[in-house]
């Protein structure tokens, strides 16, 4: 790669900005490389560097743009010839060597983390094994929920200690597979909203987290923050979060009052982070400044905030709710898919996805042939052709032996006799089905 090194004031939309004079980790950006695309962002990196490295061969902005810019200021550059060129790498040491294949074996990510300077964690458990643990973990959780808004409630302190140690479990079972607890919290969207929905919502976030490589500290801080996103509802009338016709323009007011309830409830609260606080305040505002409460946009969002806004909303349109049904994971995750860069932060949107899959462990979907079966397990690489538990044939009868396909050895294409692919998936409990029933390694 051709990088040259640009001065912050120097900075084009179409630029690729592959390096900082900093650590990522000390700026609000969340992803390591990406292209400008406005003005906002070239703001937001003048606030933080001073100068920047621009990759030439992923920039969308010409070389020949970027050369005439820079000479016009005086900078003398020529594309090709001054631009900086990769260094011939010194041959790793011994340790690193060393450290390096003992990252193979290490699920925690630690080993990787000291190498690389980011997680990479790894599948520590087969799904079968991890199922019961989710199970335990889910539990666990919900007690904690159940005991934070009876506190809340009653104008009682949250004991955060005891809360930190009820999401505990269910961080470590997300570290070992998540697809485990991404499963058992589809397995429960039947169950209360309210209770669920905090659960889920401190899942995916952490499921993401994981996704990402952020260590376990923040990992402890996105579950936090997950779970109590809408704390504030504890203090409206039931009667209107069970409504079930159109709420009018005052009860719309009303409830949106959540936010700032939940903030109040909380802000004193000893070992409430700025960053538990910053989800809670952010999880309604949307990045094209139409959310709530304060109608904030694009970087002024803080991370967490855009984090727990998409979960909070993916998680909303996979549950049934008095006012709509729910949506399969698919539908939701195409419904975000057409929000991003729009309602939530483009690049965001697509870690998300590759964090969750379209298809989800759990998912009920239907087969091109008409089949209808359940996702028991991810193809990490191969998002859409997951491994599949038939259940009904194509006439939408239970089948007499439950078959299971890997539709990564069989062939997708439709021009090809025996061809399968997904055609489309189903809301949790499609058909009567309960994949609790059908979960195995």
């Amino acid at each position: 790669m051709k990088r040259i090194k640009v001065d912050v004031a120097e900075l084009k939309g179409g630029m690729y900005v592959a390096l900082l004079d900093r650590p990522w980790l000390e700026t609000p950006f969340m992803f390591q490389g990406f292209e400008i695309r406005d003005d906002s962002e070239i703001k937001l990196l003048q606030q933080f560097c001073r100068h920047v490295y621009i990759d030439i061969t992923r920039s969308s902005l010409a070389a020949g743009e970027i050369e005439k810019l820079l000479n016009a200021r005086g900078k003398k550059v020529e594309i090709g010839i001054s631009a900086e060129k990769p260094k011939v790498a010194a041959k790793p040491s011994f340790f690193y060597r060393l450290l390096a294949f003992l990252s193979q074996f290490d699920p925690t990510g630690r080993i990787a983390h000291k190498i690389e300077g980011s997680h990479k964690y790894r599948i520590k458990s087969s799904l079968k094994k991890e199922m019961p643990q989710a199970a335990n973990a889910y539990e666990v959780a919900l007690s904690a929920v159940n005991d934070v808004l009876e506190r809340l409630s009653t104008g009682r302190a949250v004991d955060i200690d005891q809360v930190r140690e009820s999401v505990n479990p269910m961080i470590e079972s997300v570290l070992r597979n998540p697809g485990a607890m991404t499963w058992f919290v589809l397995l429960k969207k039947r169950d209360s909203y309210s209770y669920n929905h905090s659960i889920a919502s401190s899942v995916w976030a952490t499921v993401l987290g994981r996704h990402l490589g952020f260590d376990r500290p923040t990992l402890n801080l996105l579950a936090l923050g997950g779970l109590l996103l809408d704390v504030g509802k504890a203090k409206l009338p039931e009667s209107l979060l069970r409504k079930e016709t159109d709420i009018t323009e005052s009860e719309r007011r009303l409830l949106q009052e959540h936010v700032d309830i939940g903030l109040e409830m909380v802000r004193d609260t000893s070992g409430i982070g700025r960053e538990v606080l910053d989800m809670i305040a952010c999880h309604h505002e949307r990045y094209d400044g139409s959310g709530y409460p304060r109608g904030l946009a694009g970087s002024d969002i803080p991370v967490y905030g855009r984090i727990a806004g998409l979960i909070d909303c993916y998680d909303a349109m996979t549950s049934c709710r008095s006012y709509a049904p729910a949506m399969s994971s698919y539908e939701a995750i195409r419904e975000l898919n057409s929000m991003a860069g729009v309602h939530f932060q483009k690049e965001l949107v697509e870690q998300f996805v590759q964090a969750l899959g379209m298809f989800p462990a759990g998912s009920i979907v239907e087969l091109n042939s008409g089949e209808i079966g359940v996702v028991v397990e991810q193809n990490r690489v191969r998002r859409l052709r997951p491994k599949i538990m038939i259940l009904l044939d194509a006439a939408k009868q239970p089948v007499s032996r439950h078959k299971v396909i890997d539709l990564r050895k069989i062939s997708g294409d439709s021009r090809e006799k025996g061809a399968s692919w997904i055609l489309a998936g189903h809301e949790p409990g499609a058909f009567g089905i309960d994949p609790a029933h059908y979960f195995i390694a």
